[in-house]
């Protein structure tokens, strides 16, 4: 059976495929954080570090650091440490030299005085510890090392000080009131653990009693918790992983187009319609190259996060008409819903690239698209009208909504501005250079970015659906396009049932159609709504038509029902050329719906009453009659 190791602060450990570091013991827990990969902070207790380590899971691959050159170690002592030492020394060396560690107890006795007289040393070590400093020489194999006076052994924890049942009970106090979400002040804490105390001491005899430590004690000891397990406990493990975060350069990638991250931000900036009504807080999704740091695709929209947003920005990434587009190898998205779609993956399949995505509330693991959006809020989106700051206590009283001026159309010219005419022509902190020029020393006229021109982007992105002509239109999920090849696919030979329709889920202002026969013969379609579908993913209409079902499902239609169905019979009633001219010579005075209230009330009142009509089928128009 495996003998029990005793762990060492400093030393890795392989443990779950990856590095970790000792960098506390308390009690019988060992805690473990990761040299590599993703911020990891582990406490484990010594019984299961023991099992893993002896299934093979928990392997040392590095001793802690400790010195072992004699004299760097005999130099950097203490100056009372070094005094003790040399004395020891003055002493070991003689007795050695004589008697080779037997130690008889006469004449070593009768020496040890002879060396006592010639140093005046007024208080020489007795035979019992010279002893002990010949004992520990020779089993060290004659290292002078052994003779360095041992350092008192200091508590760590001041906890460890405290007695079995007082440590029980201030742990459980600990966790039951200062380890959770709501935690209570250390001073009810201290109360607490004070009370627990003499309540246990109640029941026990005097001379067997705990001493109960004083407040200043129990409150050092709260101050000596491990603060990633109390934010742990108090905030969560996000609040907790970023307070205790770390980070280390990432390996830089060595090409164009080797490494690009993509991230969607909604802007701090407040935006109006043409009115000056305000309408919101738009998105801004952008493709950002890490070798040259250059900002080659962005897009800005109030259309939420979702898979068409990100593939509206990675069409213009891979556009001909794209100075600085291409395709990447490899590309880093967050998982938000956004990206982590079966279809994106597929179409960057499609192009010859790879995604990687980033754990949850991991944004360092694509830092420069995160600080590049840091950089464009503090120069410009803080100091544009309508911004929303970054947080309440920067914003203070600044009312953003009516403060708000921008159109959208000018938040995207001032973005283009900045991104062209400063952002890219500035020196950048990493590059030493501007990320245009960056960008012009790594291209190469050889192997030129792969780019796509708008008809082979549609092979990638667009969406297909049959629908059959109606009225020169054609429908698909409530949406509606038009245009003169319609009908003119709709009576083409042979005359199809269906046609065949394309559309473009991140823009669905157009549409393409094509009869089945010739599905190579595409023709543009356009809305029949421009004001609604321009722009429009999607995603977006989706959930506009959830949220209007919504709205039909929480509105209550039976009275609607009835009324339709009073109206219909209404007009059942109206068969004769007679009748229907009096019911519109009533419509017109307005009586229709005032007699048909009164008859009501006359109906559930005086059921009997003879009914009296105002109005002959002959009365002229210009004749009216009154009640007396």
């Amino acid at each position: 059976m495996m003998d029990f190791v005793q762990f060492k602060i400093g030393e890795h450990y392989r443990y779950r495929g990856q590095r970790f570091q000792i960098v506390d013991l308390q009690g019988e827990s060992v805690q473990l954080r990761a040299l590599e990969g993703r911020r990891i902070v582990l406490r484990q207790t010594h019984d299961i570090l023991q099992r893993a380590m002896k299934r093979g899971d928990f392997v040392k691959n590095q001793e802690a650091p400790i010195e072992k050159d004699p004299q760097k170690v005999l130099s950097g002592l203490p100056k009372p440490y070094a005094e003790a030492f040399n004395r020891r020394c003055y002493y070991v060396r003689p007795l050695m030299n004589r008697y080779h560690g037997r130690m008889p107890a006469e004449s070593a006795q009768a020496l040890i005085s002879t060396l006592a007289k010639q140093i005046n040393d007024i208080s020489p070590p007795s035979l019992s510890t010279a002893r002990s400093w010949i004992r520990n020489f020779c089993k060290s194999g004659y290292s002078y090392l052994a003779l360095i006076p041992a350092k008192k052994p200091k508590w760590k924890h001041r906890l460890d000080h405290q007695p079995w049942e007082t440590q029980q009970i201030i742990q459980q106090q600990v966790k039951e009131l200062y380890l959770k979400p709501e935690p209570t002040c250390k001073t009810e804490v201290i109360d607490a653990i004070v009370q627990e105390l003499k309540t246990f001491n109640d029941g026990r005899p005097k001379h067997d009693r705990l001493k109960i430590p004083s407040e200043s004690t129990l409150n050092r000891l709260l101050r000596e918790l491990d603060a990633h397990e109390t934010a742990c406990a108090q905030h969560g493990s996000k609040y907790a992983q970023k307070r205790q975060g770390w980070t280390r350069k990432r390996p830089s990638p060595g090409r164009l187009f080797e490494l690009v991250e993509a991230d969607t931000q909604e802007m701090h900036v407040v935006v109006v319609d043409d009115d000056g009504e305000v309408i919101g807080r738009p998105y801004l999704t952008v493709f950002l190259e890490v070798f040259t740091r250059m900002p080659y695709a962005w897009a800005i929209g109030f259309n939420p996060p979702s898979l068409d947003t990100t593939l509206q920005a990675l069409k213009l990434s891979l556009s001909s008409e794209n100075t600085y587009g291409g395709t990447a190898i490899r590309y880093i998205f967050d998982s938000g819903p956004e990206f982590v779609e079966h279809n994106l993956r597929r179409i960057i399949a499609m192009l010859g690239g790879e995604i990687c995505y980033c754990e949850p509330a991991a944004g360092n693991q694509k830092p420069h698209v995160e600080a590049f959006f840091g950089v464009w809020s503090k120069e410009i989106a803080h100091a544009m009208p309508g911004t929303t700051f970054s947080n309440i206590t920067t914003r203070g009283d600044y009312n953003s909504e009516d403060n708000a001026r921008l159109t959208i159309e000018v938040v995207r010219s001032i973005f283009s501005r900045w991104v062209t005419d400063v952002y890219c022509e500035r020196v950048h902190s990493s590059l030493n250079i501007s990320p245009r020029l960056a960008w012009e020393a790594a291209y190469s006229a050889l192997f030129p970015p792969r780019r796509y021109s708008p008809s082979e982007l549609r092979q990638y992105f667009l969406s297909a659906f049959q629908a059959s002509p109606q009225q020169g239109r054609l429908r698909f999920n409530s949406l509606f396009w038009t245009g003169p090849a319609v009908p003119y696919l709709a009576n083409r030979e042979p005359c199809p049932d269906k046609l065949l329709v394309y559309y473009d889920p991140s823009d669905l202002g157009h549409a393409w159609a094509c009869h089945p026969s010739y599905p190579d013969e595409l023709l543009e379609l356009q809305a029949v709504d421009p004001d609604y579908q321009e722009g429009l993913t999607m995603h977006l209409h989706q959930l506009t038509l959830k949220r209007l079902k919504a709205e039909r499902t929480a509105f209550d239609p039976s009275k609607a029902r009835r009324a339709r169905v009073a109206l219909l019979r209404e007009l059942a009633k109206v068969k004769t050329p007679a009748q229907r001219r009096q019911r519109q010579q009533a419509a017109e005075k307005g009586s229709l719906q005032k007699s048909q209230k009164h008859s009501t009330r006359t109906t559930a009142n005086k059921p009997n009453t003879q009914e009296v009509y105002h109005h002959h089928g002959d009365t002229p128009d210009d004749y009216s009659s009154v009640e007396v």
